[in-house]
């Protein structure tokens, strides 16, 4: 939670004191389990996930919100610079070199709040939480009006939904222009045994609200036929892509990496942005003065 006022002290002396704003847990059980009951979860999300919420809130003070702002507007800029994309592409396998028009969806950047300000830990292509936090914010209850006044930040958690989906509208949009986009595989090994399976499932019941087809699968479960990527009978459109192999390498993933050669579906995030953004090897250009300052 973002406060208004922007004392470091004040956030670390409410982090440490403050125990009067929290999550309901009647109101997130019956959020999340009316759709996570219909995609197979043998018990309730908060008693086979009791550690995925926290009771209570971290505050973050605004200086250190304005902070991770401006590194991540750094970064982006950095990432559009001609000689840091050939620097980064530099090392990396050839299938992420290839050119794509798509950005890559639901990037994340891993800050740590430290007592010096925050700190860039690493960026992830893959990053889970985002639907959840959501879910989460829509269970927040403060138990008096002069503490829910300290907050500030996002309260109509329809219009985040509402972004989520136009990011991955985007994506479409910027790879097949108007073609209708009908269904999403959403992509991971044993799909049902991670741990954010049930992201997964709210994700798959954002997208059907929106009209837009579903499924959660195992890439072997996917088959490449007349230059298209299916799931059974159904034709697959876009991939939202939860797998760590981020170069598609290991044999169980062949037609994932065949899809995104021949462009058989529209598969984000790819290869490419993992290795503009995501790659480790990248931490050393963000602190290499000389360098940026050559670019």
């Amino acid at each position: 939670m973002v406060m208004q006022q922007s004392e470091h002290d004040m956030a670390t002396r409410l982090n440490q004191e403050c125990f009067c704003i929290g999550t309901d847990l009647d109101t997130l059980r019956s959020t999340l389990q009316a759709d996570l009951d219909k995609r197979g979860l043998a018990r309730p999300v908060i008693e086979s996930h009791p550690h995925l919420f926290s009771a209570l809130p971290v505050f973050v003070a605004r200086e250190h919100v304005a902070q991770m702002q401006r590194a991540i507007a750094a970064i982006e800029t950095l990432a559009r610079n001609q000689n840091y994309i050939e620097a980064a592409l530099r090392s990396v396998p050839d299938i992420a070199r290839q050119p794509q028009s798509a950005r890559g969806v639901l990037l994340g950047y891993d800050f740590h709040l430290t007592v010096d300000g925050p700190k860039l830990i690493e960026i992830n292509t893959n990053a889970g939480g985002a639907l959840l936090n959501v879910v989460l914010g829509r269970a927040q209850r403060a138990c008096c009006t002069e503490v829910a006044e300290l907050m500030s930040g996002p309260s109509d958690f329809a219009v985040l939904e509402n972004r989520l989906i136009d990011m991955f509208a985007s994506e479409w949009v910027t790879a097949r222009g108007a073609r209708p986009l009908a269904r999403i595989a959403i992509v991971d090994t044993h799909p049902t045994d991670q741990y954010l399976y049930p992201e997964f499932a709210l994700f798959a019941q954002l997208f059907e609200a929106r009209g837009i087809a579903c499924v959660i699968t195992d890439p072997n479960e996917l088959a490449l036929r007349g230059g298209a990527l299916w799931h059974g009978v159904e034709r697959i459109d876009l991939v939202y892509n939860r797998l760590t192999d981020f170069y598609f390498e290991a044999p169980a993933h062949a037609v994932l990496r065949r899809a995104y050669d021949t462009d058989a579906a529209v598969i984000t995030p790819h290869p490419r942005a993992h290795a503009l953004y995501a790659n480790k090897y990248n931490l050393a250009f963000l602190t290499d003065a000389a360098s940026l300052h050559r670019w």
